[in-house]
C-alpha cells in the first residue's frame, strides 16, 4: 500500500513540474516604433526593429518562460546602449540588462501580456 501511495505521489509531482507539456509560443504585437520583430525558432529570444530609438511592444507567452529581447535600430545597426527598459506587468520586475542592446525577462504562463518599452541612449 505504501508503495502505491509514493508512487502516485511521484507520478503527480513529475507532472507538476513538467506542466501540461504545452509547447513553448511566443507572442508578439507592434504597439509603437517597431519596424519588425523576428522571434527566434526555439521561441526563447527575440530580435525587435525600433528605428527611433524609443518604442513599444507587447510579449505574452502560453507557458512560463525566459526570454531574451535583443535591440536593433536596422538589420546593420543595434541599440549602442539601453538606457531602460519598463515593462507593465506582473513580470515586470524580472528585468535584466544583459549588456549594451539586450535584455532578458520571465513571462508568466498565462499569456498575461506585458507592454514593454525600450529606450536607447543615444537616440
Amino acid at each position: 500500500m505504501k508503495q502505491i501511495f509514493l508512487g502516485s505521489v511521484v507520478v503527480a509531482s513529475l507532472l507538476m513540474l513538467s506542466g501540461c507539456g504545452d509547447k513553448l509560443q511566443l507572442t508578439s504585437a507592434q504597439v509603437k516604433n517597431v519596424d519588425k520583430i523576428a522571434i527566434a525558432s526555439d521561441q526563447t529570444a527575440l530580435d525587435v526593429y525600433c528605428p527611433t530609438g524609443i518604442c513599444t511592444f507587447d510579449l505574452s507567452s502560453n507557458v512560463e518562460t525566459n526570454v531574451v529581447v535583443t535591440m536593433h535600430y536596422n538589420d546593420d545597426k543595434t541599440f549602442s546602449k539601453i538606457e531602460g527598459v519598463s515593462v507593465t506587468g506582473r513580470m515586470g520586475s524580472t528585468v535584466k540588462v544583459l549588456g549594451e542592446n539586450s535584455f532578458s525577462m520571465d513571462l508568466a504562463a498565462d499569456n498575461d501580456v506585458s507592454k514593454i518599452q525600450v529606450v536607447d541612449f543615444y537616440r
